[in-house]
């Protein structure tokens, strides 16, 4: 495999992480919202694409301060709805424009959170197909519960995919 080499007109990380931002925004599809009280009387909101009643459900964690509005998140939820598939991405504790009730921040190694998230969603539709995804910081806590469950997560979700994921 040959290593990576960005396009002459992109160089520089700096560069490439902000060219998406700018240059592949496009509006996000049309989102439903739905608020779930936490077991520690807080709560997160959930930004949900619907299709076939059945059809495959993707779940996004988000990155550091990201969101459903994110151009990641977007394209991904767009992707999506174009196959008539369900998706749903994830808010973090205060990233859906609200403040929570609680002091408590999301962070990286947040496993028991993505725990709580993906077990309530596999209960909604235990036969339907899911997948999970994680973007940078939302891939790492991804990650992390993968790790942590190990065989008890094939149970909970299909396939996942980190991207960006902060790890070394």
């Amino acid at each position: 495999m040959r290593p990576y080499r960005a396009p002459w007109w992109l160089p520089g990380g700096h560069l490439q992480t902000i060219y998406p931002y700018f240059a592949l925004r496009r509006r996000p599809p049309a989102y439903r919202r739905e608020r779930w009280e936490t077991p520690d009387d807080d709560f997160i909101d959930l930004d949900w694409v619907d299709g076939i009643p059945g059809a495959a459900l993707v779940v996004l964690f988000h990155g550091l301060e990201g969101g459903s509005g994110s151009h990641y998140a977007s394209a991904l939820m767009r992707a999506v709805a174009r196959r008539r598939w369900r998706g749903v991405v994830v808010h973090f504790r205060g990233c859906s424009g609200e403040p929570n009730r609680l002091p408590r921040a999301y962070h990286s190694g947040d496993a028991d959170e993505i725990a709580w998230i993906l077990q309530r969603l596999r209960g909604l539709d235990p036969a339907t197909p899911m997948f999970a995804a994680g973007v940078s910081l939302g891939g790492n806590a991804l990650l992390k519960w993968l790790g942590r469950e190990r065989a008890s997560a094939r149970g909970i979700i299909d396939a996942a995919a980190a991207v960006s994921a902060t790890v070394d």
